[in-house]
């Protein structure tokens, strides 16, 4: 009886902390939203970097969010993995859009090896304890480089993160997987950058979960590897490839792309058209599906794309809104669906239905990147 009320109260725990995060998330993604468009408009240094400062004290507390409800969820048992075999470029390619902005922002070479190697994992999973590993190498790499990439060893890959930073000493490399234990050498850095001490340690929980080993090695003043060992599938042909040209995004090619967005906050919606405008997207906003229908009547053809929150008013989903908005185009046009619901169920609802997800708070490269590569997707189709 006493496990069971345990269990009843740390499962109490993470639907509190589930609503209370996704209340918390709406407000920090218009904030994020408006940095953006403001740091697109503004040219003055000073300005620039102040904003920046801003931007980085969002992230941390957005990261902050989202590690709570991690570590609740694995403490409740309520995580388990969904396993599925999958070509890791899907992993690799939104991994590189991400991150490749933050690098860039620091002086910092981001290389990402291309692969064509299929896993047996749960997707979201492994994404999240790659994405620790890429997180703390660019955080703590004051200068050169870090890579991404991976390479066989017996019936398993090795995924490796390398980096050229500080090292750390032998003596502590049990520790750092350790909840809130952060090395000396964030001492070095911007306190908005300083991370909470518990990225790597839902790294090796979740590790833990799928059974896949995780390993560092590290060697003072020239570098560290992070690596989690996954089993390998057999190999399958993949028709996208994980890595662009080297050189960075040639041209705009969001330029002249009409948007609609339909969000129940206003707020949102301000910031959401601030951003896109900046891109050179022509947008096009409704808080209902009334409002969307509203500015397709008035719409000469259809729209490029629709990004459309799930959780809207009266019990009103985004995909209830791009099913009923479908049936007014001519031809397909591609859904985005944005949340702050990171429930397993909800991702699968938007897989099914076809369309793209993207989690709130939204990051201004992620949307980017997504937005590019579904809209290229769907002018390829015949």
């Amino acid at each position: 009886q006493a496990k069971q009320l345990a269990e009843d109260a740390n499962a109490s725990k993470t639907r509190f902390l589930a609503a209370a995060s996704h209340d918390l998330l709406q407000p920090l993604n218009a904030a994020r939203l408006f940095t953006s468009a403001l740091m697109q408009n503004v040219t003055a240094s000073d300005t620039q970097r102040t904003i920046g400062h801003i931007d980085n004290s969002l992230q941390a507390a957005e990261e902050l969010l989202g590690t709570l409800l991690d570590i609740s969820k694995l403490d409740a048992g309520a995580l388990t993995p969904r396993r599925s075999h999958f070509a890791l470029a899907d992993i690799f390619r939104p991994l590189r859009a991400e991150f490749e902005v933050m690098a860039d922002d620091r002086g910092l070479d981001l290389d990402v090896v291309p692969t064509q190697q299929w896993v047996d994992s749960d997707p979201q999973m492994l994404r999240r304890i790659v994405q620790n590993f890429l997180s703390n190498a660019i955080r703590y790499t004051q200068e050169g480089r870090v890579l991404l990439g991976c390479r066989r060893q017996g019936g398993r890959l090795l995924i490796e993160v390398w980096d050229s930073g500080p090292g750390i000493p032998e003596s502590k490399l049990t520790e750092i997987f350790q909840e809130f234990r952060r090395l000396d050498q964030v001492s070095r850095h911007k306190e908005s950058e300083k991370g909470l001490g518990l990225g790597l340690s839902i790294a090796d929980r979740m590790s833990r979960v799928l059974d896949h080993p995780i390993k560092v090695r590290s060697w003072e003043g020239v570098g560290t590897v992070f690596s989690v060992s996954v089993p390998i599938v057999a190999a399958r042909e993949i028709t996208a490839a994980v890595q662009e040209p080297s050189g960075r995004r040639s041209g705009n090619k969001l330029a002249g792309t009409r948007i609609v967005c339909i969000d129940n906050e206003t707020l949102i919606l301000e910031g959401m058209t601030a951003m896109l405008s900046g891109w050179g997207c022509e947008v096009f906003t409704a808080t209902s599906i009334g409002g969307a229908k509203s500015i397709l009547r008035n719409m000469d053809g259809d729209p490029d794309a629709i990004l459309a929150d799930y959780h809207l008013d009266n019990e009103v989903t985004g995909l209830m809104a791009l099913e009923a908005l479908s049936e007014r185009f001519a031809g397909a046009v591609p859904g985005i669906v944005i949340t702050a619901d990171r429930t397993e169920a909800v991702a699968e609802e938007i897989k099914r239905a076809g369309y793209q997800l993207l989690l709130k708070p939204v990051k201004p490269a992620a949307l980017r990147a997504l937005l590019t590569r579904t809209l290229q997707a769907s002018r390829a189709k015949p």
